[in-house]
């Protein structure tokens, strides 16, 4: 499962050393939580073409024609792909592959205020997969879940009230009108459902595990700026936008036979968490993960393959 997180900055985890307690969950699970992660845009829509792009932000911001994203590679390959959207859509990555949203389901469990947390793409997460055609099945199954994540400025509406653990926060879409420690709050608060979220995630692939060797990577699509020299939200040109923008967190979490399989340990893995890393590394490293052969294929960007056999 790649989990594309939304709006999410790396500095606001505390698996990466923030001073506030955002990954309860997390941080008692064997994941590896990357610390230097930089995006290949400050915006969704720069962002997503990007990072499944082979090119790199650079080649990609100078290309002349269009490729094959990553999910098309996966689909070539022999692997059953399916894109589930709780956002404002794929950006046309998901345009050759099954795709559905959850963002207008509803489920009161799931769903107020016009729009549905995260954990919808849960629920019909095995539904969607049983659609897929059984023979790429049988050869293996990467899902996209897209979240809602941290999208602002109305932090507070994505996160159910049990999971507000920072008070008081910010409940106006203005944020001009709330005092800077109750939008850190609101955002922060969006974290820890996250939080809540991938561990969801992780124990839906541990009750897989009698029949499939599962892997979750989480990775955000920009950070954002919460009032540092006077800056909110993101999208600022990628030139002179402030690392709060530009700085992502990364996560993966392999299960055990997921290990034996690939021969990747997440012992090593967590030895050169503080490795600088960017979007680049993203298509070579899932390609690498799922042991797809490419001439398109850098070993030397994928992230995994320094921790092969170690």
């Amino acid at each position: 499962v790649f989990v594309l997180g939304e709006t999410a900055r790396s500095q606001n985890f505390s698996l990466n050393g923030y001073s506030r307690l955002t990954n309860p969950l997390l941080q008692k699970e064997s994941v590896t939580s990357f610390t230097h992660v930089k995006s290949c845009g400050t915006s969704t829509a720069e962002s997503l073409p990007c990072m499944f792009s082979h090119l790199g932000r650079s080649g990609f911001n100078d290309r002349e024609n269009e490729f094959e994203n990553l999910l098309d590679v996966l689909s070539r390959s022999g692997y059953a792909v399916l894109w589930i959207d709780n956002q404002s859509g794929c950006k046309e990555q998901c345009a050759r592959i099954p795709s559905v949203s959850t963002s207008e389901l509803k489920l009161p469990a799931h769903c107020s205020t016009g729009e549905c947390r995260d954990t919808v793409m849960l629920e019909r997460i095995a539904d969607e997969i049983a659609q897929l055609p059984a023979e790429k099945r049988v050869r293996g199954t990467v899902v996209v879940l897209h979240q809602m994540g941290s999208h602002g400025p109305a932090y507070y509406k994505r996160t159910p009230s049990e999971f507000k653990s920072f008070k008081p926060e910010c409940t106006d879409s203005s944020l001009s009108q709330c005092e800077r420690s109750e939008i850190v709050n609101a955002y922060d608060n969006t974290i820890v459902f996250t939080d809540y979220f991938l561990s969801r995630v992780i124990a839906w692939l541990k009750s897989q595990e009698k029949h499939n060797t599962t892997a979750m990577l989480y990775v955000s699509d920009h950070g954002e700026s919460l009032g540092e020299k006077n800056m909110y939200l993101h999208g600022l040109p990628y030139s002179v936008a402030p690392p709060e923008q530009t700085t992502v967190p990364m996560i993966t979490w392999l299960s055990p036979s997921f290990e034996k399989t690939s021969r990747i340990s997440t012992r090593c893995l967590q030895m050169r968490r503080d490795k600088a890393l960017s979007h680049d590394n993203l298509f070579h490293s899932v390609l690498g993960l799922m042991a797809v052969q490419t001439s398109v294929y850098r070993r030397d960007l994928d992230f995994f393959a320094t921790c092969e056999g170690q």
